[in-house]
């Protein structure tokens, strides 16, 4: 796990080339760590979210239930193999509360990367936190969820940190889809962006995934185009 001083030495070396950190990526859970069959991961955990946020890190990419996903079947409205009411649920939501007691202390905001709007929802209805957020990622169009209308499905209190990311879907499942640049896919990423930009949103966005033959500096350069309109 992470110390507040290794994450603060980080901090300010980027600081030292003008580079200012406004988030760090959160070590993705085990299936055991969640389900709170492994004290000491899910402890190492807390602790790395614990220095993030001592060391002033203003948002954490969490990605806290993608051990569970389905990537190989395709289960219909079940995106995840434990859904809210499953026997193993109660034991998801003591593992938000764990993490999420962390956040609050620490005043860092999770911004968890979970594509399944209904999980998420009930996820916060059970650990309301204004820490306990949501990265925004068009990804969630391979769940079948509506990906542009961001400020609508999470609520812009919740954004904490946001992809830019295009796709093109064959089928329901995660093997039926193929990344493509962000102007090329079935998502209206200027639409996407627009929301954000129209609700007030000022925290980051990164694209990703960006196909063959995409390029970062591209990507930048579309974003700004659309962020410039």
């Amino acid at each position: 796990h992470l110390r507040a001083d290794a994450v603060e030495s980080l901090r300010d070396g980027l600081a030292q080339h003008g580079v200012r950190m406004a988030g760090m990526v959160a070590p993705v859970p085990s299936k055991d760590a969640v389900l709170g069959r492994d004290e000491s991961e899910l402890a190492n955990l807390c602790n790395t979210l614990g220095a993030m946020g001592k060391a002033g890190v203003d948002s954490v990419l969490f990605y806290p239930l993608d051990r569970f996903i389905h990537f190989h079947e395709y289960h219909p409205a079940r995106p995840l193999e434990i859904m809210p009411g499953d026997e193993d649920w109660d034991a998801i939501i003591a593992f938000f509360r764990r993490v999420v007691n962390v956040a609050d202390e620490t005043n860092v905001n999770l911004a968890n990367h979970l594509w399944a709007v209904e999980v998420l929802h009930a996820i916060w209805d059970a650990v309301p936190s204004p820490h306990n957020g949501v990265t925004y990622c068009q990804g969630m169009y391979i769940f079948g969820e509506e990906p542009d209308r961001p400020v609508d499905t999470w609520g812009l209190d919740r954004i904490f940190f946001a992809h830019a990311r295009n796709l093109i879907r064959h089928g329901p499942s995660f093997q039926n889809y193929e990344e493509v640049p962000l102007d090329k896919g079935d998502v209206d990423m200027a639409k996407c962006v627009r929301a954000l930009a129209e609700a007030g949103y000022d925290g980051v966005i990164v694209p990703e995934h960006l196909g063959e033959g995409a390029n970062l500096a591209d990507a930048v350069n579309y974003l700004r185009g659309l962020i410039d309109e």
